[in-house]
């Protein structure tokens, strides 16, 4: 196991905080597409749409073509919501991460770096709860490089933040992770995070079916 250390990131940073944020984002992808394969409509479509053709023409050719068609067109729907999270943080939050997270002292933003490597990121700013009472803290975008991955790092990461937020005098960290993203259910529920509730982001991750899970840790206080 390569040493790492966990500090706040800096200017000469990007480019690699970039990369393992794009290529984190786009790894739930496949999962993505599986998940959407599950769903009864997605099914339903499978079924259907090619039995129709066939009655419908006569062809085998067009039925042995649907399928493959749909599946492909299924992917792209699993892939779009990434790609469209991803293009909106690069125009928004990461065009200037200095600003963005750095700029305010309830915010932050963190890198593991290993042998001169960054190799993990993670930033936190605070929660846009409405009406709710307390002060809450969100933790966003926590990755690390697959090769580095069960080292510990997101550990260590979350634990950093853990101290900013008390620091900070926060109430509570939240969070919100994809639905079948069970690896890191199971760092945070480790962490000592509970699941509160469920929703979706948007009208565009309800309509392909994934949910988010929204976690929960209260905060000690420093007394």
């Amino acid at each position: 196991m390569a040493p790492y250390t966990i500090r706040k990131y800096q200017d000469q940073d990007r480019e690699a905080v970039i990369d393992i944020f794009s290529k984190g984002l786009l790894t739930h992808v496949p999962s993505a597409f599986f998940h959407l394969l599950k769903q009864p409509r997605s099914i339903l479509l499978l079924l259907s749409v090619p039995g129709a053709l066939f009655l419908g023409s006569g062809s085998l050719l067009l039925f042995l073509l649907a399928l493959p068609g749909l599946l492909v067109f299924l992917w792209m729907a699993a892939r779009y919501p990434f790609k469209c999270y991803l293009s909106h943080a690069l125009h928004t939050d990461f065009r200037d991460i200095r600003k963005s997270y750095l700029s305010d002292k309830g915010s932050c933003f963190w890198v593991a770096e290993s042998e001169g490597q960054v190799v993990g990121m993670m930033c936190a700013c605070p929660a846009q709860q409405g009406s709710r009472e307390q002060k809450c803290l969100e933790l966003l975008n926590l990755s690390v490089s697959p090769e580095y991955q069960g080292q510990g790092i997101a550990q260590s990461l979350i634990q950093t933040l853990f101290q900013f937020a008390q620091e900070q005098e926060y109430d509570a960290v939240v969070l919100n992770t994809i639905c079948f993203n069970y690896p890191a259910q199971r760092v945070y529920e480790k962490m000592g995070f509970w699941k509160s509730h469920e929703a979706f982001d948007s009208l565009m991750w309800r309509l392909v079916a994934m949910p988010s899970f929204c976690y929960e840790y209260s905060v000690p206080s420093s007394l």
